[in-house]
């Protein structure tokens, strides 16, 4: 069997304790995690390591991944994936596995289902498929990387501990909030400013969250946080004029203080206070995005959208977005293909959210309302109005 690969940093998604891979990506994504190949010479390029949400242990492990093998495919690219391999009975160590392989022709995805305790575990490996050459070579990065990465998972449902600790109480308890300036490109390979926005809450106990707590301001459900597969919190620890954040994945990041704001990642944040329960809005939050197609592409035009969201005193909103593409050929003719739609219903300020009961049935949603200053924000937009 290769060898192992060299350890790096623990790493945690929910049941599934896992070491970082020399060469590859910190863990990343979207309602599953990833690392990505940065090896040398462009070798496997864009392969990724990766780890899914897991279930309590019912039926057998085969017909569980044959379910949840779409875990790491986008809903719009499942429907051009096929199945190369069934899922297969295994063994990994003394753990009963399951395998399965699917492609769509330009990638091949290989599963690999575990028996942790009472638990089922997914992780995979994805890899690009059109050029032989570079599949065989790929498929030597697999046996000899992820396979033995594999042996090295560690599962909390088999006893291994939390990379989280209990937290121990601190000084901190309330919203910070701040901005930083980045430069991107746009389609149209023109360099803009876009302004980027950054919240943590912090509570006495020593949780904190960046971003929008599900539970706001309130104080937060450790449990029901783990169990959501949110990776946005963790423990905070102070150090003299900096705060350590330990977050639920493993990683950390520090914070420095000079007494008035906390300084991060380009960020400066200072103390921002929630709008109280019961709130009432009188006024509309807005926004607006265009880029062009790129220059001597032999299209001229873009992309756009907007929206917007008008409050009323008397605990209504009502709301509109758009968008669009547009344009036209160097040879002639054009196109404009566009979409829209009306929301509106009811608000609550709570817990430091604003809370939308949309008026046709769609599920709640919520965002950050707080005040800085004389400014009101939701989200990241500001309040053009009032809030008593």
């Amino acid at each position: 069997m290769a060898a192992a690969p060299a350890l790096a940093e623990l790493r945690q998604f929910g049941n599934v304790i896992f070491p970082t891979v020399p060469g590859w990506s910190d863990p990343g994504g979207d309602g599953h995690v990833s690392m990505v190949s940065d090896l040398p010479d462009d070798r496997c390029e864009f392969c990724r390591i990766m780890v899914g949400p897991g279930e309590t242990a019912r039926g057998s492990l085969t017909s569980w991944l044959t379910r949840n093998r779409y875990a790491f495919i986008d809903e719009d690219d499942r429907e051009g994936f096929d199945i190369l391999q069934p899922a297969e009975a295994s063994t990994l160590g003394a753990r009963e596995a399951a395998m399965m392989a699917m492609s769509d022709g330009s990638e091949m995805l290989f599963l690999i289902a575990i028996r942790a305790g009472p638990e089922f575990a997914l992780t995979g490996f994805r890899t690009y498929s059109r050029d032989p050459e570079l599949v065989e070579d790929n498929l030597k990065v697999m046996t000899g990387t992820f396979l033995p990465w594999l042996s090295l998972l560690r599962f909390r449902s088999e006893g291994a501990p939390s990379l989280l600790p209990a937290p121990s109480p601190g000084g901190m308890d309330g919203l910070w909030w701040g901005t930083r300036m980045d430069t991107v490109m746009g389609m149209d390979m023109m360099v803009r400013m876009e302004t980027s926005h950054r919240r943590i809450m912090f509570w006495s106990d020593g949780t904190f969250f960046e971003g929008t707590p599900p539970q706001g301001t309130a104080i937060p459900d450790r449990a029901a946080l783990e169990k959501a597969l949110l990776t946005e919190w963790g423990n905070y620890t102070e150090k003299g004029d900096s705060i350590v954040l330990s977050f639920i994945d493993g990683h950390n990041e520090v914070l420095e203080g000079d007494g008035e704001s906390w300084s991060g990642w380009g960020y400066d944040m200072y103390p921002v206070t929630p709008l109280a329960d019961g709130t009432r809005l009188d006024g509309s939050i807005s926004s607006m995005f265009y880029t062009g197609f790129v220059p001597n592409s032999g299209v001229t035009g873009g992309v756009s959208s907007s929206s917007q969201t008008i409050f009323y005193p008397d605990g209504r909103y009502s709301g509109s977005s758009s968008g669009g593409v547009f344009g036209s050929f160097d040879s002639g003719g054009g196109y404009a293909i566009s979409n829209g739609d009306e929301d509106g219903g009811t608000y609550e300020i709570r817990d430091g959210l604003v809370i939308f009961r949309p008026g046709n049935g769609d599920p709640r949603r919520a965002m950050a309302v707080f005040r800085s200053g004389e400014h009101v924000l939701i989200g990241d937009q500001f309040l053009e109005g009032t809030a008593r």
